[in-house]
């Protein structure tokens, strides 16, 4: 039930629907932090990577731009946007909310499995690299959308998380502390393993809350002069 993460390496295989799968690879390239706030996206590079085309490379760039992941201009070509704090102010909330009515749904449903998230717990806990732990965090959340059973929600979740993994990996690779994360994670699954749908529910949804103020007071940090 896990989120499978996307390819960053090699070549796209001729066998994957193309144009999906390069606009994956590209998504998984940024959610790693190979492209930083900023920074220059190429066709020409990514399509001598991906080995494909530069048609299907530029269709992603504009889709990933519609979503608000990359801004265009005639100077630099497509950039990874930068980090503005109204834009947390947006994204968590809405990302909290339908977290919150994926869990219920999932919990209704009975379809959420609490091993594999346990054991996701389990090694995010122990790790120490900010982009694993973007991942794994990634993937355990992922799970609860997923066991909702809703492609529409997996769809709008997964974009959110796009988003705001240039705010995430960018604040992981510089705040190293997340005991207060990790004791949320087990809370919701503590929740959930005692089927207490509502609590779960608040719960989710005042981690991602919580998130948001502890990131929107990094970016002050990070912006203050001096």
């Amino acid at each position: 039930m896990t989120a499978q993460q996307p390819a960053t390496e090699g070549p796209i295989a001729r066998a994957e629907p193309l144009r999906a799968a390069v606009y994956a690879r590209i998504v998984g390239l940024i959610c790693s932090g190979e492209y930083q706030p900023g920074e220059a996206l190429t066709e020409a590079s990514l399509s001598r990577s991906l080995q494909v085309s530069r048609t299907p490379v530029r269709e992603a760039l504009l889709r990933l731009e519609a979503e608000g992941v990359l801004q265009s201009t005639l100077a630099r070509g497509f950039t990874v946007r930068p980090l503005v704090r109204s834009e947390t102010e947006e994204l968590y909330p809405i990302l909290a909310a339908l977290e919150g009515l994926a869990v219920t749904t999932a919990m209704q449903l009975g379809t959420i499995e609490t091993e594999p998230l346990a054991a996701i717990l389990a090694e995010l806990e122990s790790c120490t690299d900010p982009v694993r732990r973007w991942q794994l965090d990634t993937e355990w959340h992922g799970g609860i959308v997923a066991a909702a059973g809703n492609e529409h929600l997996v769809a709008l979740t997964g974009q959110i998380r796009t988003n705001l993994s240039r705010y995430e990996l960018t604040y992981m690779r510089e705040v190293h502390s997340r005991t207060d994360a990790d004791r949320e994670h087990r809370e919701i699954l503590a929740a959930i393993e005692d089927g207490r749908v509502d609590v779960a529910a608040e719960a989710i949804q005042r981690h991602w809350h919580g998130g948001m103020r502890l990131v929107q007071a990094w970016i002050d940090r990070r912006s203050a002069p001096g």
